[in-house]
């Protein structure tokens, strides 16, 4: 049996469209829906929806709510939530976003790969556009030196007359060394002993970069199984967690950079922090910055980057409060 995590911040109208796909998904899981310190009534209609006949009539799934009563970021709020859900004896959980929504058999394609594989610990599917369903947002990927990249990206499934994409026409499980937190199967085996998946340096952002990083010192593989897909409607939580862009692009930034500092040498990491330059002033200069600002900030980041361990809930709260 496998545990499904969904993560809600104000966010009910996403949480509960993530539900009703899941209603009718095939496979054996229940879901517990974590709330972290939902500021609005997403708690109350998230309740609601579970007890009504719209869920209890469509679902053969045990679902219920876990109201953690603060924010603590995603990767906090996710091992909050598996260490609840350890009471269930789970083989695996499955963190999935919850402004996602899932094709009917995803679940099951996951677990019959499990079943063949039980050595590959990691296991994700595939991620489209919620609004444009035939097109890949994250196919998994590789780690590189200090950075990733990802496989097929914005590829097709499969040929469009109104275009000339690429299209992906092999869909047998893909090895990988990187898979999105967006929805991510991994192995009960994976969790600490109190309940921790995560790393919890950081409030949001990067958690997954930093798992797969961690997971490749372990030695577990990761697999990317094609055929289980997941639509996602990109960034949607992003927007209510950080209104300006020059914030988030710093905190990627950021989180990406102290996890190269953790897993290379001194002598790699400056080199990581060389070649980094001139992407992180690009994007702070399309942010709106002046060149002076820009630099500025680049100046910021690599101080940053050296001497802090993490991002915290404050750090959060400054980074968002960015001026263009």
């Amino acid at each position: 049996m496998t545990v499904v995590i969904l993560i809600n911040w104000n966010g009910a109208d996403d949480t509960i469209a993530c539900l009703q796909s899941l209603a009718g998904a095939a496979g054996d899981f229940r879901i517990v829906v974590a709330d972290n310190g939902s500021e609005d009534d997403s708690v109350a209609r998230i309740q609601a929806f579970l007890a009504s006949e719209a869920w209890t009539a469509s679902s053969a799934h045990e679902a219920e709510l876990l109201p953690l009563g603060h924010n603590w970021g995603f990767a906090v709020g996710n091992n909050k939530a598996i260490a609840y859900a350890r009471r269930y004896q789970p083989e695996s959980y499955v963190l999935l976003n919850n402004d996602t929504e899932v094709a009917p058999d995803f679940m099951l394609k996951l677990q019959d790969y499990r079943q063949t594989c039980p050595d590959v610990k990691v296991i994700g599917p595939l991620i489209c556009y919620w609004n444009e369903k035939n097109r890949i947002w994250s196919c998994g990927g590789k780690l590189t030196f200090g950075t990733r990249k990802a496989y097929f990206k914005d590829y097709r499934l499969q040929p469009s007359d109104s275009d000339n994409h690429l299209i992906m026409t092999d869909r047998s499980p893909l090895p990988v060394t990187f898979i999105s937190g967006c929805a991510l199967l991994a192995d009960a085996s994976l969790v600490d002993e109190e309940g921790r998946l995560l790393t919890e340096r950081f409030f949001f952002g990067e958690e997954d970069y930093e798992f797969a990083h961690r997971m490749r010192r372990a030695g577990e593989k990761m697999t990317l199984v094609r055929e289980a897909v997941v639509y996602h409607k990109v960034a949607s939580a992003a927007r209510r967690m950080a209104n300006r862009r020059l914030g988030r692009d710093y905190m990627y930034y950021l989180g990406r950079l102290i996890v190269a500092r953790l897993n290379y040498t001194p002598l790699q990491f400056w080199l990581i922090r060389c070649l980094s330059l001139p992407g992180c002033y690009k994007y702070f200069k399309a942010d709106g910055l002046s060149s002076r600002e820009a630099l500025r900030l680049v100046r910021r980041l690599m101080h940053d980057a050296r001497t802090k361990e993490g991002i915290t809930y404050d750090d959060f709260l400054s980074y968002n409060s960015m001026n263009r």
